[in-house]
């Protein structure tokens, strides 16, 4: 038995292409002349750090229920330890690129990567 494909057969494959080609795009960032490490806990920023000025090791710590810490050094930042129970957050590793995510959700954690450039004007009427 074999099956045959139908126009809205087509048009459902053509959709979901267009799709995955969007968020492909979304995903793709222009390199920007900052990095901004964003630290939130629970809707709280805790810290914003630069992480193209920073010189020396930089630990940040996090308290709650599963309190933690997290290490900034050459331009990346990542969870260095963690008492949630399953420790995906740590085995994440270092991110150091705009748009990437590192989260620790037992201890609503989360690491965002901005980029800033200032060669880029927003201007809304």
């Amino acid at each position: 038995m074999r099956l045959k494909f139908k126009f809205g057969d087509f048009f459902v494959l053509t959709a979901i292409i267009a799709v995955a080609i969007l968020v492909t795009l979304n995903f793709h960032k222009v390199d920007s002349s900052a990095k901004i490490a964003v630290i939130i806990q629970n809707n709280e920023v805790l810290e914003r750090i630069n992480l193209d000025q920073l010189t020396e090791v930089v630990y940040v710590k996090y308290e709650g229920k599963y309190p933690g810490i997290i290490e900034v050094k050459n331009g990346s930042i990542r969870f260095n330890s963690a008492d949630c129970p399953d420790k995906v957050c740590v085995r994440t590793g270092w991110i150091s690129k705009p748009g990437q995510i590192a989260v620790c959700l037992p201890a609503g954690v989360i690491i965002k990567i901005e980029g800033e450039n200032p060669d880029f004007d927003l201007i809304v009427k």
